[in-house]
């Protein structure tokens, strides 16, 4: 019971951490936005990208080989080998770390003139040093959480996103005052990342100077901790560095088609900008709600597939899907009718004006990234990740490939980039959901669509009708909030009302949310 409370405790200190961390990060791209525009964000979205793979190379199976390796050791009763996994993980991790962000200040002008927007080479160098610092946090996550703690984490988190938040918008603020062009001040709002990068790492040393000390006299005896780090760390890396393609692709294949169509790079780097900013900003909000339903699906769904209980594990699998699809169908068609209304309650009226188009071709991706995770839980829960890797080192390529072709086509413009986006998702989904099918042995999934696709239908007919007729008489921001409002009345009613989800279903789902924790 103990141990159960500890555990729930700790997740409750990271989602309450998480949550603040995405309130924060919401808050700061706003002002940011404002103060460096489309084009500017386009400079700083560009090197966050960048920065994000090396960060992802160094630091996605950090914090989890860490942790996995000091909970092994201690259920062994070997703590005096936590000490030593932790040493040699900062100092192996921390080189590689370092060399990285210096080969990011070194050849930043390279990596600009790779995506086609040389002015972005700033923004390269003011974010390189977060990839070392990043790199003593996770290694400090990692031994805490491995250890069960997990306000360590959750902290850090947080000093991370406030660190970044304040001093970025101070700093952008500092030089947009002074007359600084775009490109610096975006240098300047970027720099706020590694601001945050290094306080957070700065309280992870500091804590762990203080706190949880272990037997240093029997560390240095403890022999192949590396490889032991590195035989868990390196798949989680190289997976997650696969599913960051279509991040990288969108920094180096799409401000270079755009200026091949016709458009300077002060354009294509508004055009990304506003893309990368407001579009993926939104279509990612749904999200939030997926994530606990894989979460809670996947130890079920490992347990059923454990004792061979095939009939169960199906029908956790439609559970997850169901569920992925009743949240993100109305956010999809809602985003992608009122595609302007939504935008301009946060943005400034000419970037939402500019985004609306491209977040309407963009709305399909929601329910397409909601599928893909459930399948990446489902290909998880039976052994199978491995699988994720084709599937999305195919869609990687069918993205670029329909960058190429939708390119050439002048009529589509700036759209090629979220249908890009929507068709590169879509192959992943599919194979995915073949492997699924293949695996869990599911069968008729078009019917489960059928019903959440006609309650989201009237979703947006709703809001259509609602804001049209409002409009005449009411202000646009007034009117947007209402029409959105009714519109998810009219489809928590109707998606009642058809029997989607049950009410056992919905106590099922929330009861299983304490399980996905056990994994710390």
């Amino acid at each position: 019971m103990g141990k159960k409370y500890s555990v729930l405790r700790g997740a409750a200190a990271l989602t309450a951490a998480n949550i603040i961390v995405k309130i924060t990060g919401l808050f700061y791209k706003i002002p940011i936005q404002r103060l460096i525009g489309d084009a500017g964000m386009g400079y700083f979205n560009i090197a966050y990208n960048i920065y994000t793979w090396f960060y992802i190379l160094t630091t996605a199976g950090l914090p989890i080989a860490v942790s996995v390796c000091v909970s092994r050791a201690i259920s062994c009763g070997r703590r005096d080998r936590c000490g030593a996994l932790f040493k040699v993980s900062l100092i192996s991790f921390s080189s590689v770390g370092a060399s990285f962000s210096l080969i990011m200040i070194v050849f930043c002008r390279s990596l600009a003139e790779m995506s086609s927007v040389r002015y972005a080479y700033p923004c390269i160098a003011a974010i390189a040093p977060a990839v070392f610092f990043a790199c003593i946090t996770a290694s400090v996550r990692g031994y805490y959480q491995g250890h069960g703690i997990m306000w360590v984490s959750a902290v850090s988190l947080i000093i991370e996103a406030l660190g970044k938040a304040i001093s970025g918008t101070l700093l952008a603020f500092y030089s947009s005052r002074n007359g600084a062009p775009v490109f610096v001040t975006a240098a300047y709002a970027i720099s706020g990342v590694s601001i945050g990068s290094f306080a957070s790492s700065l309280f992870c040393v500091t804590v762990k100077s203080f706190y949880k000390k272990t037997q240093a006299a029997r560390e240095q005896k403890e022999k192949n901790v590396l490889p032991e780090l590195l035989k868990t760390a390196i798949p989680v890396s190289a997976s997650s560095s696969v599913m960051n393609l279509s991040a990288l692709i969108d920094v180096f294949a799409a401000p270079s088609s755009l200026i091949r169509t016709g458009y300077t790079q002060q354009q294509a780097a508004e055009i990304y900008g506003n893309y990368s900013t407001l579009c993926l900003s939104f279509i990612n909000l749904p999200m939030v709600f997926i994530y606990p339903i894989c979460s809670a699906a996947l130890p079920a769904m490992t347990a059923a597939i454990s004792d061979n209980d095939r009939k169960k594990a199906d029908l956790l699998a439609r559970d997850a899907i169901k569920g992925a699809l009743a949240v993100t169908m109305p956010c999809a068609v809602g985003l992608g009718v009122m595609s302007y209304q939504c935008l301009s309650l946060v943005f400034p009226f000419q970037s939402a004006y500019l985004a609306a188009p491209m977040l309407t071709a963009l709305a399909p991706y929601a329910v397409l990234c909601a599928l893909l995770s459930v399948s990446d839980t489902m290909l998880q829960a039976c052994g199978k990740a491995s699988r994720t890797l084709i599937s999305m080192t195919l869609s990687a390529a069918v993205k670029f490939s329909s960058y190429l072709l939708l390119f050439r086509l002048s009529f589509v413009g700036r759209l090629a980039i979220p249908f890009g986006t929507c068709l590169g998702c879509l192959c992943a989904v599919i194979l995915n959901m073949i492997f699924c099918s293949y695996d869990y042995g599911i069968k008729r999934l078009i019917p489960l669509f059928i019903k959440p696709a006609f309650c989201a239908s009237l979703c947006g007919i709703t809001s259509y009708a609602v804001y049209g007729y409002l409009s005449l008489y009411l202000p646009d921001t007034i009117s947007a909030v209402i029409s959105i409002a009714s519109s998810a009345v009219i489809y928590l009613i109707s998606i009642y009302l058809s029997g989607y989800l049950s009410k056992d279903q919905i106590k099922n789902a929330i009861r299983s949310k304490g399980i996905k924790n056990d994994g710390f």
